[in-house]
């Protein structure tokens, strides 16, 4: 397997509120991983010739990934990993808490845009540092997956002191991701932890601005940070020309909310344990 998880030294639908904590033996009920935010905000493209060359993450855990304690958090695209990872650990070799929560992300706005309309933010999306600081406390995870590209990359949040909705493409939206960002990694890398951030996937049309935006954050997050690693989910799922097919290695890519599919978020759940895995034991490899 090629590692993907590496240390970069180079230059909507909101659901209501639901932490699930998944171990290795369950998930709780109420963590569907259809849940939440839309996932893609267009449709995917069928491009047989491409998808070949894409993987879709692995076909199955290796067996030599046991014993760790993986922490899952952000948005509803976090979740829906979370629920595959556990999914691909069939003999529960690892524990995973997925404590994603659709339609949560860093930006701790005054209003969301839900359903066509601005409605007050959900305060428990707001207390994350809290939170995650809890959960860091209670299960003194091995490494943590940090997933908020796709919700903090809509135009979906009012910040205090703005009239409308931004997004990763407006200057000062972008500042205070960075400055959230960096401080989400410092909350989750206490003690060394190490934190795994995602690429997201490619929007279409006017909105792939903000997907291009996204992953231009991610990575400068990652080379700010010491304790952050980049996970090109990205890469396991789009081309380098930018198209995301609807169907890869004959597995159905997305479900109708835009979020992986059943057999898709397994496979990723396995590429994210196996690789997160192999860049924790690299030097013993």
């Amino acid at each position: 397997m090629a590692l993907s998880a590496l240390r970069l030294r180079t230059p909507l639908r909101v659901a209501p509120l639901r932490l699930a904590a998944v171990s290795a033996a369950m998930l709780v009920a109420g963590c569907s991983a259809g849940d939440g935010e839309a996932g893609r905000l267009s449709q995917p493209a069928r491009v047989n010739h491409i998808a070949q060359r894409i993987s879709l993450g692995d076909t199955s855990l290796a067996p030599r990934v046991r014993g760790l304690t993986l922490l899952v958090v952000g948005d509803s695209w976090a979740r829906n990993l979370g629920v595959g990872m556990a999914a691909a650990d069939r003999d529960r070799r690892n524990v995973v808490v997925n404590a994603g929560v659709g339609g949560c992300g860093l930006m701790q706005p005054v209003q969301i845009r839900a359903r066509g309309r601005l409605v007050t933010a959900p305060p428990a999306c707001n207390t994350w540092p809290e939170r995650w600081r809890g959960l860091m406390v209670k299960y003194h995870p091995s490494a943590v997956l940090l997933e908020v590209g796709y919700w903090d990359g809509q135009d979906s949040q009012r910040l205090s002191g703005q009239k409308d909705v931004g997004s990763i493409t407006d200057p000062v939206f972008r500042r205070r991701f960075d400055a959230q960002i960096d401080r989400a990694v410092r909350v989750l890398g206490s003690g060394g932890t190490r934190v795994y951030v995602p690429t997201v996937i490619d929007n279409d049309g006017a909105t792939r601005a903000n997907s291009d935006a996204m992953n231009t954050a991610v990575h400068a997050a990652v080379r700010r940070n010491p304790q952050a690693r980049l996970l090109d989910l990205h890469g396991q799922m789009c081309s380098p020309a930018k198209i995301c097919p609807a169907e890869i290695v004959g597995v159905p890519v997305y479900d109708e909310t835009g979020h992986p599919s059943g057999p898709a978020r397994v496979r990723l759940g396995a590429w994210i344990l196996n690789s997160v895995y192999a860049d924790l034991h690299k030097a013993e490899n």
